[in-house]
């Protein structure tokens, strides 16, 4: 027995009838139960699959606008599967904020443009850290002008290879250039989950979710892709989800001793 969670697209909402219909026609025959329920203030669909019926279930999702659900327990959908990677995003720059004082001075930015997500890091790293190496594929020199107009930063647009060796954190939202290769000294956050040559990956994160978020997400879900899914779609507001700790190569960070990657630019 697994449930399925998905959020009903707002174009979705108001079709009288269709809930109704939907339990009559997959409540006994196709093995699902249909059933719905406010989540996060938004109608969510959840589908209650007693055996294997993928063709039906994805049938029934479809119908009632959801395409991407989070599922009980570790089973197969025929459905893309919410996951933790916006909110990851959106939180990039706390994660910095919170190792700089453990890693040191510089970080580097590896991102394809400058965002709504991407500003957002970049103004919590500029208050976090003494100096900025920057790499993006596009805008990168008017995104450098304006920090150092209004933090009057030391920021370096297209760093040197050398350059990045001395970086402490690196957040990696775009895949490094060839031949880059971080020193096995810096902490690195891929939200993507891309691979990032050298460095110390920050794989996990603990993270403080205020009661009042924290008891819309149903019971035995995991709550980090339905959050994010909630703040993609506006319903919450993830600046209120802070930082407890972070991972490091799937061991606490407490078991590391971090205070030796104190560098500068180089």
């Amino acid at each position: 027995m697994i449930w399925v969670l998905g959020f009903v697209r707002t174009e979705y909402w108001e079709r009288p009838g269709l809930m109704t219909r939907l339990r009559c026609v997959v409540d006994q025959r196709h093995g699902v139960e249909v059933s719905e329920r406010s989540v996060f203030g938004r109608p969510a669909l959840f589908v209650r699959q007693r055996r294997t019926c993928g063709r039906e279930l994805q049938r029934v999702l479809v119908e009632r606008g959801v395409d991407r659900v989070a599922v009980s327990g570790d089973h197969d959908v025929p459905v893309q599967r919410m996951d933790h990677r916006y909110l990851y995003t959106y939180l990039a720059g706390d994660v910095g904020a919170y190792v700089a004082e453990r890693s040191g001075a510089t970080a580097a930015c590896f991102f394809r443009t400058v965002g709504q997500l991407e500003e957002r890091a970049l103004l919590k790293l500029a208050e976090s850290f003494r100096y900025l190496l920057l790499h993006v594929q596009r805008g990168g020199a008017a995104v450098c002008r304006a920090l150092r107009r209004h933090y009057g930063l030391p920021v370096v647009e297209t760093p040197t290879q050398s350059q990045l060796r001395g970086a402490d954190f690196a957040l990696v939202l775009h895949p490094l250039t060839a031949g880059t290769v971080l020193s096995e000294r810096c902490l690195t956050f891929s939200p993507q989950n891309g691979d990032v040559p050298g460095g110390m990956p920050i794989t996990g994160l603990n993270l403080d979710v205020p009661p009042s978020l924290a008891a819309e997400i149903p019971a035995g879900f995991q709550p980090e892709p339905v959050l994010s899914e909630a703040a993609f779609r506006g319903q919450i507001d993830p600046s209120k989800i802070k930082i407890n700790s972070v991972s490091l190569d799937k061991t606490p960070e407490s078991h590391y001793n971090t205070s030796d990657h104190r560098t500068g630019v180089r």
